[in-house]
């Protein structure tokens, strides 16, 4: 079965498996998969846009995220400031690998699906595209992983999708202990040029699991960053299925 797990999830869970003696690298990418162990997650998050003259703005936002029978939904609501309170977006994984996203947008008052084409766009100016908010290539049943080189304290991973959508690869530098992405270089389509790149910052444990709790993407060709910052974390809570369609995307109500 292809999975699909969201750029935020993988991100931000840590991994108490067993490792083995000598890992390849799809053993690496599952055991990095394998780090979304809940069925449920709120985060509260932080992003800080930041320029390349070192203006910055703030937003807050929550994420809810569900996963039920190995497919995933995302909810994430903006809260502030003002003039992005209350958009909202959907992610929902579909079947055959396939994954839907929509966005409400309150000056329009109307749900608005993303087409494929916008799916490398800027998510609501950020250095998050809306293909990072729905999936990666970790999956060894969508792309091809090579163990490139390790150390004491890493593994580094190349990853080449089979479909080449957003990235032609993936470089992602692997922590031993947790198995959390240390920093993720995203790549064009001609595997060459740098489109991306992001890295963990800091990582707390909390619900006794290791998080990565500050992350900072970074857009080469513009030096635009954006610094994501996990407030609060809870796992395996209760969250009522109807957060995650497209009518409370367009209400704001249960």
């Amino acid at each position: 079965m292809k999975r699909f797990i969201t750029l935020f999830s993988i991100l931000c869970l840590g991994c108490s498996l067993a490792l083995f003696s000598s890992p390849t690298a799809d053993q690496i990418m599952e055991l990095v998969l394998e780090t979304q162990s809940s069925s449920t997650s709120a985060l509260d998050i932080k992003l800080t846009l930041i320029d390349r003259t070192g203006n910055t703005r703030e937003r807050r936002l929550q994420t809810l995220s569900a996963t039920q029978y190995g497919k995933t939904s995302t909810l994430t609501v903006f809260l502030s400031p003002e003039s992005v309170r209350n958009t909202r977006f959907l992610s929902v994984e579909g079947t055959g690998g396939t994954t839907e996203q929509w966005i409400f947008l309150p000056s329009l008052k109307r749900i608005r699906k993303i087409a494929g084409t916008e799916e490398a766009g800027s998510f609501m100016g950020s250095d998050f595209s809306y293909n990072d908010m729905a999936s990666t290539t970790y999956d060894t049943g969508q792309a091809d992983h090579h163990l490139i080189s390790e150390d004491g304290k890493s593994y580094t991973v190349e990853s080449i999708p089979h479909e080449v959508k957003a990235y032609g690869k993936t470089l992602t530098i692997v922590d031993k202990e947790t198995f959390l992405p240390l920093e993720v270089q995203f790549y064009e389509h001609d595997g060459k040029t740098i489109l991306k790149i992001l890295t963990t910052e800091a990582i707390e444990t909390i619900s006794d699991r290791p998080v990565s709790t500050i992350m900072v993407m970074k857009t080469h060709s513009s030096s635009h960053t954006t610094r994501l910052e996990i407030l609060q974390a809870r796992y395996d809570i209760p969250l009522p299925e109807g957060y995650f369609t497209t009518r409370f995307l367009e209400t704001g109500r249960l």
